[in-house]
Parts: structure tokens; C-alpha cells; sequence
């Protein structure tokens, strides 16, 4: 065929035919000039462009950003590869962009396994037609664009010649562009880390990398606890012990009345005796670093995901200890702490009243929770795993019927409310936390006779609100704001387990202010089990100092 007949026929078929690294350099072009409105917006508000080298700095910025995107895509730009996995990454993109936009997250490893961990519904209830919106216009249209384009490849030899030299520009450029304006870029990226995070889709093919790479590794758990046992002191008691800890999901510790919050988001479990700690530390800024964390040995300075999945925990050593435990999750999975004692998913039960054809309310942990124990001798650990506070659909983790902070942003498009709707609507799953929590205190109650009964509520992490425009969690941990850390914790002992315990109530309502962290329940929950190992470390425990002389 001749040069024209060829010209012709892909003019016919609308077909454009560029080289690989050319097609590199504009989708670099395009992903730097429409996915990343947050980066770019993030340096403005922090570099003035009122003067020369502001202006400079940003110019500098974004070529920057432009060659190592270009450089980065260079990699993946190979024959039947290119063209899937970069229609692929506009989609991903796309996304990484909506929920920055629109939430202020960042996107860091442990956010990338928050999304492999997250369930269906959880991601349902993240859908809106804005998302949708994103998918069309970054996702759809540059696919369908690149569909008419024809990638042309040399040989293998010519075409490793191109991409070295393609690489090798790049980088240079890149280098040369970072060196004129060292100083600025030595200053700037060392007092705001975050923003490099935010650079898209650096960011996301970063995480994805990092999360592949330490997630992918056969896992030997490592026993702990086994020489577990009821010290004789707990053996000697004359009724055994019924324990719950509650999970909380998204709680705040500044939203709760009992800590100080003006308004009356805690009713019920402040007329009931409980001990409040004010000064709580998490783990974690999202679920899948702070549950595993709670129930892990490890403290929060020595923590990995991956050395929390390589050993038992809490739960593990309850078992050795002979105990009888039981999780019941209205949420997402126990990302792994339960995955050796028994275990009963509760959020999609059909039970009315307390569930609708999305999800089941909180109340649904307790259902049947009395037949259940009955089963069973011994003194037993029930964690209820809350749905909680959970968001960005705040409005659907209580009933209608305990609306009662009004308006209430009734979308999961929290930056098109008001922050008094969108703070209204987490109030309310706050206030259904008080009533829930209440209910279970009750429960325990009516079973004191038969049991020494108590109490441990601690939320995962925190939740921003639209503080500094920022929505949700899972910000890095070093630079997540104090709202994202700073979580609920409260315990409520019954008399009788006070009398049998010889535990000074009004010794424990002493230590209330001081400062405290998920470290700390490992080994107060050992402790107030009067479990015996070598893994319970006696100064992590906050009862036991308020024991008396036994």
C-alpha cells in the first residue's frame, strides 16, 4: 500500500497515530491540567502569586509534575499493555480526584488498603452523581479519545533506544528544574509533606505500589499468649465475668456532652455511673490500622500492619485464658482481630425495626445476645463492632426516629451542605450511640445476677467535619488533625464486679484527665479479666493501680 493509501485509510477510520512517549507526554499533559484541582489548589493558598518568583515556583511546580508523570507513564507504555492500564488509570484517577476534591482526603497506603477492605455497601454509600460525573468526564471521554489513537512502536531494539533516552530527558529536565529553584522546593516540601500526596496519579500508582508490595507475603501468625490462664484470684470468684467492649466507628471525643461538647449528645450514659477518660489517643486515622492496632500487643510507635498480622492478640489470649469470646460486627469485617474466635456478621440481617433494606442499626448487636450466652459456661467476652458515625451518609446510621439535630445534611455530598447540617447529622448518629450504649449497659444490668458485669466503649478514630475543608479520616497519621485522633473511651463496672474485684471506683475517677491511647487497652482488658501471661504489661493497665490490697 502506498504512503497516501495508508494516510487515506486512517483518515477514514478517524484514526491518529502518535509514538508512545508521545502519547506519555499528553496524557501527563492532561492528568497535570484536570486531575489535580486539590494539588494545585492546596499551592496557591500557600505560595503567593502576587510576585515573580511565586508565579515562578508554581510554573516550576507543574512541569515538574508534567515530566515525572510523563516519565512514570513511559513505563507502562509496551505493545497491547499501554492502552488497557492507561484507560485504567484515567478511571482511577478520576476517582482519586472526586474524593479529593470533594472530601480533602490524601491518598497514602493505608487509604489504598481502607478501599481493598471496604465492603460493598460501605461503597455504595460512597456513590453520588457528582462521582459519576468524574468517571464520564475523566474517565469515559479520555478512554474513548485514546481509543482513536493508533500507538506506534518501533522494534524492540529502537524502541528500548527511545524509551531510555525518553526516560533519561526526563529526568534530567526534571532534575534540572528541581536545582534552579532548590532552596524553595527544600522548604516548601519539607513544611507541607501532605501536598506531595496529593499529586495525581503519582499518588495513587505510589500507594498501589507500596500497599502490593507489603500486602502480597504469605502470613505465618505467630502465637503470643499461650501460657494464658485466670490468676487464681479470678478462679476463687463466685459468679464468672460478662464482658462487652464496643467498637466505636467514627466517634469524636469532642462531640461527646460527657467530655465537655455543649450540646446533648450523651443524655443517657452520663446518668449512668460510668468512669470517662478525657484524653484518648487512637492508632490509627482509619479502621484498618486502628482495630487491628486496639486488639494488637503492639504499641502504636512499634506498629505495622504487618507485623499485627503475624501475631495473636487480644482475643487469642482471652481463648488460651479459657474465656468464651465472641465479636458480632454491624461493620465492615474486625480486619483480622477476630479471625480465630467466633465471629457473627450482623449487618444484613432481616429483623424489623432495626434493619431497612441498606443496613441494620446498632441495636441489632444485642439481638439475641441473652439466648446466645445461654449456651455457654464460664465467663464470656462479647465486642460489639458498631456501624456508628460512619460517613459520609451520616443521616443513615441512626432511625428517623431519633432525629434530633435538625437540619441535617441529608446527602453523602457533604461539601454542598452547610458544616451546622453536616455537624447536625453527625451529632445525631452520636446521640444514637448514647442510646445504643445505654441499652447495652441495661442489658448487662439484667444479667448481673447470674454474672460480674462490665462495660468497655472505645472508638476506633475520629472524623473531620469540614474543619480547614477537610471531610472524613484517614489522613497521615503525623499530619491528620487532632479530630481524626482524639477518641471516646469510657468504662461502666457494675457493683458486683467492683465488690469482687475490690476495685476503687473513685481511684479510677482520679486518673479521668490524664493521657491515655488505644495502648492502653491490650492490657487493661487482661487486667481486668484477671488473665496471668507474660504478654500483660502491668503498667499499660489503667485499673489495675485502683485495685485494692487483695
Amino acid at each position: 500500500m502506498s504512503i497516501t493509501a495508508s494516510a487515506a485509510a486512517r483518515v477514514e477510520h478517524n484514526e491518529v497515530e502518535f509514538s508512545a512517549n508521545t502519547i506519555a507526554l499528553l496524557s501527563a499533559l492532561l492528568f497535570v491540567v484536570f486531575y489535580n484541582v486539590t494539588f494545585f489548589e492546596a499551592i496557591f493558598g500557600l505560595v503567593s502569586v502576587a510576585s515573580l518568583k511565586g508565579i515562578l515556583f508554581v510554573a516550576n511546580v507543574s512541569l515538574v509534575l508534567w515530566l515525572f508523570t510523563s516519565l512514570v507513564l513511559s513505563f507502562i507504555a509496551l505493545p497491547y499493555v499501554f492502552k488497557p492500564v492507561l484507560s485504567l488509570l484515567f478511571f482511577v484517577a478520576a476517582s482519586v480526584a472526586y474524593f479529593m476534591d470533594a472530601y480533602g482526603v490524601v491518598i497514602h497506603r493505608m487509604m489504598i488498603q481502607n478501599v481493598m477492605e471496604t465492603d460493598m455497601a460501605e461503597s455504595m454509600a460512597l456513590l453520588s452523581g457528582r462521582l459519576l460525573l468524574y468517571w464520564f468526564a475523566l474517565g469515559v471521554l479520555p478512554s474513548l479519545l485514546l481509543l482513536k489513537v493508533k500507538v506506534k512502536f518501533g522494534s524492540v531494539k529502537l524502541e528500548l533506544w527511545r524509551k531510555v533516552k525518553f526516560i533519561l530527558l526526563t529526568f534530567i529536565g526534571c532534575l534540572a528544574l528541581i536545582m534552579s529553584m532548590s532552596m524553595d522546593y527544600a522548604s516548601f516540601f519539607r513544611n507541607h509533606k501532605n501536598i506531595r500526596q496529593m499529586a495525581n496519579p503519582l499518588n495513587v500508582i505510589y500507594a498501589g505500589l507500596s500497599y502490593a508490595t507489603t500486602s502480597n507475603h504469605p502470613i505465618v501468625v505467630k502465637p503470643i499468649g499461650q501460657d494464658a490462664a485466670l490468676s487464681p484470684f479470678g478462679k476463687a470468684q463466685a459468679k464468672p465475668t460478662l464482658f462487652i467492649l464496643v467498637v466505636g466507628e467514627t466517634a469524636r471525643a469532642d462531640h461527646f456532652a460527657i467530655n465537655g461538647y455543649n450540646r446533648d449528645t450523651t443524655p443517657l450514659i452520663a446518668q449512668q455511673d460510668i468512669i470517662n477518660f478525657k484524653r484518648v489517643g487512637s492508632c490509627g486515622t482509619e479502621t484498618a490500622v486502628s482495630v487491628p492496632c486496639m486488639f494488637s500487643a503492639l504499641e502504636r510507635s512499634n506498629y505495622s500492619d504487618a507485623k499485627a498480622k503475624a501475631q495473636e492478640g487480644l482475643l487469642d489470649v482471652l481463648k488460651h485464658a479459657g474465656l468464651w469470646v465472641l465479636w458480632r460486627d454491624n461493620n465492615s469485617s474486625c480486619k483480622g482481630a477476630c479471625d480465630r474466635v467466633a465471629y457473627e456478621d450482623m449487618q444484613h440481617l432481616q429483623v424489623p425495626d432495626l434493619c431497612n433494606e441498606r443496613e441494620c442499626f446498632d441495636e441489632i448487636l444485642l439481638q439475641q445476645l441473652s439466648e446466645k450466652i445461654a449456651t455457654t459456661n464460664g465467663s464470656k467476652v462479647i465486642v460489639l463492632h458498631q456501624k456508628g458515625s460512619h460517613g459520609p451518609d451520616y443521616y443513615n446510621r441512626y432511625p428517623q426516629d431519633k432525629t434530633y439535630f435538625t437540619p441535617v445534611c441529608k446527602t453523602n455530598q457533604l461539601q454542598h451542605c452547610s458544616q451546622a447540617e453536616v455537624v447536625n447529622a453527625f451529632d445525631n448518629t452520636i446521640r444514637y450511640t448514647d442510646y445504643f450504649l445505654n441499652q447495652t449497659i441495661e442489658w448487662l444490668k439484667r444479667n448481673s445476677e447470674d454474672y460480674n458485669t462490665a462495660l468497655i466503649y472505645l472508638s476506633d478514630h475520629g472524623e473531620s467535619l469540614g474543619e480547614n475543608h477537610l471531610y472524613l479520616h484517614g489522613m497521615p497519621y503525623s499530619i491528620a488533625p487532632k479530630e481524626q485522633k482524639q477518641v471516646p473511651f469510657f468504662m461502666w463496672l457494675s457493683a458486683g464486679y467492683k465488690t469482687a474485684n475490690h476495685i476503687d471506683q473513685q481511684c479510677l475517677a482520679n486518673l479521668t484527665s490524664k493521657d491515655y491511647s488505644h495502648d492502653n487497652l491490650f492490657h487493661t482488658v487482661l487486667g481486668m479479666l484477671n488473665v496471668q501471661t507474660q504478654v500483660y504489661a502491668a503498667d499499660l493497665d489503667i485499673v489495675r493501680s485502683c485495685k485494692k490490697a487483695l
